[in-house]
This record gives C-alpha cells, structure tokens and sequence, in this order.
C-alpha cells in the first residue's frame, strides 16, 4: 500500500471480509447464516463469545507498506468457550461443519474486492456493510480521564461510528464529538480509551 493513511483501515477490511466469507460458505451450502460481529478494532465475536482476531502489522520500504495480517478463527474447537461449527450444528437440523479450506476461498474472493474498494473509492464505500457486522452503533461506553489535579473523572460518550483515521468516534454528553483512541496501557481497549475533541 502506497497511503499511509489507508494502512490502520485495513485490519476492518479484513475483519469484514473474514464475516462475509463465513457467511457465502453457509449460504452456498445451504446453512443457516452466523452473525458473526466486530468488536473494534480487530476481534469476532459470536453469540457474545470470542471466536477469532486479526492482527496487521507493517513495515515501510521503498515508499510503500507492506501489510502482513495474521487472522485467528475458531472453526472446530469448542473449548474454551464455543467454535463456528458447535454453534452451526445448534442452528441446524442437518449434520453441517464447515471446513477452513472453504472459508479461507471465500475470504480471499471477498478481501479482493473489498481491497480495491478501500484502494479506489476508500473505506466509506465499506462502511455501511462494516456497520452491519460490528458490535458499537449506539454503544454507551465510560471512560476514566484524570484532570489537572490527578482526580479520575467518569466520562460518558456515545459511539457514533469510526473517525476516517480509524479510531471510534463519539458524542459526548456535552453534544461535542470525540475521537476516541487506545492509551497505549491498557489490553481491553475500551478500558484504556483516551478521547480528543473534535473541532
């Protein structure tokens, strides 16, 4: 990738594209579709339970970023919490289980696309679908802000959707719109959340 500004916005694209290739698979073979969700910035979730992760990383040579994306998802083991399979088999009557062979076809049928996407038109073109698998539209969140005096402050936002930077965007309780992004201290982000208002 040559823009920089792109490179943070690919770990949704393939967050997106790792949900719709589950779903073509189920849909091609005739199975009940999962809904698979997004919890920002880079994990699956099912029925409430972790079944997977992306992980990007880059390097800059030559002018251009070279994207690795490392995707974690759980199709056969059930512990320690559930996998696509035990939660497919719920939903159906027929024996059904997917195999990874066809969902990692899928996935890189659909991350092609979605790819050119985000290189031609950018991530707003994505957004609409990206919205429909994720967790977060509406989602009231609190966040602990120290003051000038090192007093902790409960602060309450609303999550509105994703700056175009790709951090979580939020409206306050003061109706201003914030920019929220990791502290850099914290494993669960929305623990370790620190917000910039927007002008």
């Amino acid at each position: 990738m040559e823009d920089g500004r792109m490179v943070p916005l690919l770990q949704y694209v393939v967050c997106l594209a790792v949900t719709e290739a589950v779903n073509d698979v189920c849909d091609a073979n005739g199975l009940p579709i999962l809904d698979i969700k997004i919890k920002w910035p880079n994990d699956l979730y099912l029925n409430g339970l972790k079944v997977g992760g992306i992980l990007c990383t880059s390097t800059y040579r030559s002018k251009k970023f070279n994207v690795t994306a490392g995707i974690g998802l759980n199709v056969d083991n059930e512990k320690p919490s559930t996998c696509l399979n035990v939660v497919l088999q719920e939903l159906s009557s027929v024996p059904c289980k997917l195999q990874r062979e066809e969902i990692l076809a899928a996935f890189f049928k659909r991350f092609e696309i979605f790819f050119d996407v985000l290189l031609t038109q950018g991530f707003r073109a994505l957004e609409e679908a990206y919205y429909k698998a994720w967790l977060h539209s509406g989602q009231r969140i609190v966040i602990q802000e120290k003051d000038d005096t090192q007093l902790v402050e409960n602060v309450s936002v609303t999550v509105q959707g994703l700056t175009s930077s790709g951090y979580l965007l939020a409206v306050g309780e003061d109706n201003h719109l914030y920019e929220l992004h990791p502290d850099g201290n914290s494993f669960d982000f929305f623990k370790g959340l620190v917000r910039r208002k927007l002008v």
